[in-house]
């Protein structure tokens, strides 16, 4: 099977979570590395560059040219529409969700202080600057590109007091934190991008020996909240430049839904198997489409 994937260290490292549940299954696998649109710019802001699946419409025409079997993404990138004659047919097991803030000068700690207030934290995430700002209103914010190796060697050379970066990311990479705190960010302080620390593995819809594959690796808990997550994310038709989150938190057969949309944030609780009633309540009060 060949597997295409962006080729920074990060999607690297994704590729080869899926890449192994495929071989443990018995499959023999390729990793194929395309750059894609959002790669070849690191110059320009993400919501200067603009367009519809920056790190995804490449490797969605590898998949239907055939020159791949399956793609893996960050679940968090993808649009709100995948390219017509493909699917997603796998979800495993997801990582951490949530977001952390990483300074300079301090002991990592379990996350109940910032230590010293940040000159400027690097990010240009809308989500992430206006729900930071609320929590730091004195906090300044400036653009930062590249990968999460550049980034925390941009912040360990003191271009930034800190930096936010999605867990996941961290989990995945095990990049050197030396002489760095982490604070991680609860769900209530910062809602995550919608399906963040979830992989997407997609095929052909008429692939159905690879969407039987890929089925098979898929855990139940991380489907139940990607398919949540992104169900509300469709339904928001936002752009890139509008602060937007959305994080379903599932506790047996109840679930909690947070969204942010804007400067505004909402919450609805309620049975798992109602998720969509609660996403709709969501829209309705936010006026999203």
């Amino acid at each position: 099977m060949i597997l295409a994937t962006r080729g920074s260290a990060l999607a690297m490292a994704q590729a080869a979570i899926v890449k192994k549940k495929l071989e443990d299954a018995g499959e023999q696998v390729t990793i194929l590395p395309v750059k894609t649109k959002g790669d070849r710019d690191r110059q320009r802001p993400l919501t200067e560059i603009g367009g519809d699946g920056l790190f995804i419409r490449e490797l969605e025409r590898v998949l239907l040219s055939g020159e791949a079997d399956l793609a893996v993404h960050s679940a968090k990138d993808l649009p709100y529409q995948l390219a017509e004659g493909l699917r997603i047919a796998g979800v495993p097991d997801a990582a951490d969700p949530r977001d952390c803030l990483l300074t300079r000068g301090c002991a990592a700690d379990s996350g109940t202080d910032h230590g010293p207030v940040p000159v400027c934290i690097g990010t240009g995430s809308p989500r992430r600057i206006v729900q930071y700002r609320s929590l730091d209103p004195g906090a300044e914010f400036a653009e930062i590109r590249g990968n999460i190796n550049t980034r925390i060697g941009k912040l360990q050379e003191g271009a930034y007091g800190g930096i936010i970066l999605a867990k996941a990311g961290l989990e995945r990479l095990m990049p050197d934190l030396t002489g760095l705190s982490v604070r991680v960010f609860s769900p209530e302080e910062m809602i995550p991008a919608p399906c963040q620390g979830i992989l997407a593995a997609e095929c052909r819809n008429g692939d159905r020996r690879t969407a039987e594959l890929l089925e098979r690796i898929t855990d139940p808990e991380a489907l139940r909240r990607f398919e949540a997550e992104r169900y509300l994310f469709g339904r928001m038709k936002a752009d890139c430049s509008v602060p937007l989150g959305v994080y379903a938190e599932f506790q047996g057969e109840t679930v909690t839904i947070r969204a942010l949309f804007g400067a505004r944030r909402f919450e609805k609780k309620g049975p798992s198997a109602e998720y969509r009633r609660l996403c709709s309540e969501i829209c309705l009060e936010g006026g999203m489409a």
